[in-house]
């Protein structure tokens, strides 16, 4: 599909950009963060959102509410603003097949097909496809249907854990020893999970530490970006209960501390093996963002698994340091002809941190209202992002989920860190931050435990 820009050359880009209108489909932190880079690059944003993001309206040359399920409400939407484009923030209506609804009625689309977006959408196909084309960076795993398959799993595995075949907002996965505290209630688990779920994956646990390796990629060209550390505990210290990701680090080299050059492009060949096995199992190109969640372990990295958009809160990160044209980016991961050098990343750590209503993730204070000073934090040099927020009337209120992103800069991750915590007093209600994300202690902590595993060398 050609969109008529092969001939436009980057001056020209600079130029017309003013025209570029892109339907952007979701609604929360990371989607803000999209509108955000594209709307720093002069896209004219059209928000279709199932609630209203204030700082997406913001920045929206229009706004429709509706379900992020209902593509065809979407699809007028943009049809009726004549968009050049669309991308889409949230993995569900990428599974689900909304790039296919759109580019069968002639709108280019940012984000994988269908059946190429199962490499998110069913957990047990991604590990089926690394073991079947010998991509040698998984654990030992189970895929089971019944009670009695599971039971025997675990009595193979012994350390394990256990994750629904399918989406679950990085909810789903519970641990032996941590949620898990027996095999009685790992089996109680994954009746509820089979209730709901045709398959579970029951996978030998590995010890290491996480990491993301983020890619644009145009189906030739895979284009990496900032590695991210994400925090998915709740709590400090990394207790508590998983979440979606109470923040996030990256490094001023774009590696990480505990991550070399040599690990990084490890990982970054286990993306492009696994991107050239399910395109030729699939019979056709993947286009938009690949996300590998990584685990660093004696090994060397171990995919936990694969994403088919950007990360939240990780985009913060990503996007806030991108320096490129962000919609030039997108217009050449639609033509295909992506070029590393399309894509620049300033050389600078970042620190972002959530804060969430009280009681998340198991019993969020909902409907409590919202204060924000957005001139103290912007003083400050410090980024805001609304993300599951509702606006009524001039008063912002919680809903059930995350709330608001900061993201800072600094030379180097501690420093972004101190300089983030320096204006969540800006923001007041009802809300719960972990106290701990970039900071030396923790850092120090997550490789410390890395050398006494064996893993870290230095």
């Amino acid at each position: 599909m050609s969109l008529g820009i092969e001939k436009i050359t980057k001056k020209d880009i600079g130029k017309q950009k003013l025209m570029h209108k892109v339907l952007l489909i979701g609604e929360g932190g990371r989607e803000a963060a999209i509108a955000k880079s594209l709307s720093k690059n002069g896209a004219k944003i059209f928000a279709y959102m199932s609630f209203v993001n204030p700082g997406i309206e913001k920045l929206a040359e229009k706004v429709e509410i509706g379900p992020l399920a209902d593509f065809d409400k979407a699809f007028h939407f943009a049809k009726e603003n004549n968009v050049d484009f669309a991308i889409c923030g949230p993995e569900a209506p990428l599974v689900n097949g909304i790039a296919d609804y759109f580019e069968e009625r002639k709108i280019p689309f940012v984000g994988p097909k269908k059946e190429v977006a199962q490499i998110e959408g069913s957990k047990a196909f991604a590990r089926d496809l690394m073991k079947r084309n010998k991509i040698d960076a998984y654990p030992e795993f189970r895929i089971v249907e019944t009670i009695s398959e599971a039971e025997k799993a675990i009595k193979e595995l012994k350390d394990y854990v256990i994750k629904p075949d399918g989406l679950t907002g990085g909810k789903g996965v519970k641990v032996f020893g941590e949620h898990l505290k027996s095999d009685s209630d790992a089996l109680k688990y994954c009746e509820q999970v089979l209730a709901q779920h045709r398959k579970a994956v029951i996978e030998e646990r590995v010890d290491g530490e996480e990491f993301v390796l983020q890619c644009f990629y145009d189906g030739n060209s895979i284009v990496q970006m900032p590695l991210v550390q994400d925090h998915k505990r709740a709590l400090d210290d990394d207790n508590g209960e998983n979440t979606g990701g109470m923040g996030s680090i990256s490094d001023s080299d774009h590696l990480l501390p505990f991550i070399s050059k040599e690990l990084k492009e490890k990982a970054l060949e286990i993306v492009k093996q696994t991107m050239l096995a399910l395109e030729k199992e699939k019979g056709m190109k993947y286009r938009g963002i690949i996300y590998g969640q990584f685990m660093l372990s004696r090994k060397g990295p171990i995919i936990i698994e694969y994403n088919v958009r950007f990360g939240d809160p990780e985009a913060i990160n990503v996007l806030s340091l991108l320096n490129s044209d962000f919609l030039n980016v997108c217009y050449k991961i639609i033509e295909g002809n992506l070029s590393p050098s399309d894509v620049i990343f300033q050389r600078m750590a970042t620190t972002c941190v959530y804060l969430v209503p009280k009681g998340y993730p198991t019993n969020p204070a909902k409907d409590m209202p919202i204060e924000v000073d957005e001139n103290k934090i912007y003083e400050k040099g410090v980024e805001l992002y609304y993300a599951s927020v509702k606006r009524i009337g001039k008063g912002l209120y919680t809903t059930s989920s995350r709330s608001i992103a900061l993201l800072a800069k600094g030379e180097s991750i501690y420093e972004a860190s101190e300089k983030c915590y320096s204006v969540v007093n800006h923001v007041k209600g009802e809300l719960h931050y972990r106290r701990d994300i970039g900071t030396k202690k923790l850092m120090e902590k997550r490789m410390d435990r890395l050398r006494k595993l064996g893993i870290l060398k230095w």
